[in-house]
């Protein structure tokens, strides 16, 4: 009986390490999967969340432009500040890249207020930098 021991128990023991080491890998293995399907789902969600904030960051650059357009039509160009009217041409020129990038998206909305809003801006402080050498 002991040689029979001697004999069975260490393949008994090889047989359970070896079940003991297939199944950790096998663990190891789905774990490794699960987490890059984790992480490539994840990055799908990162870029359309990207998306959004860049859509609705353009809608905003439209509706400023179109308010103010509307401003300085209703108010006169000199109701507003050097600095907004640079705000502005930022928001027109985002707007128009965002456009160019994503053809899908509404286009041409606010053609007429940009252009708009850059003459009235080229005009009004042509005045004033006249007005500031005059002096």
């Amino acid at each position: 009986m002991e040689e029979v021991e001697k004999i069975v128990l260490p393949f008994v023991i090889a047989l359970v390490g070896s079940q003991a080491l297939f199944g950790f890998a096998q663990f190891i293995i789905q774990f490794l999967v699960t987490r890059a399907d984790m992480k490539q789902n994840f990055g799908k969600k990162l870029d359309d969340l990207n998306n959004k904030v860049d859509r609705n960051q353009a809608i905003l650059c439209r509706t400023h432009i179109l308010r103010f357009s509307d401003e300085i039509r209703n108010h006169g160009a000199e109701f507003h500040s050097e600095e907004s009217y640079r705000q502005q041409i930022i928001d027109c020129d985002t707007y128009d890249a965002y456009c160019r990038d994503h053809p899908d998206f509404s286009n041409g909305l606010t053609i007429i207020a940009s252009k708009f809003i850059r003459d009235e801006f080229e005009r009004l402080y042509k005045e004033r930098r006249k007005e500031n050498d005059n002096q």
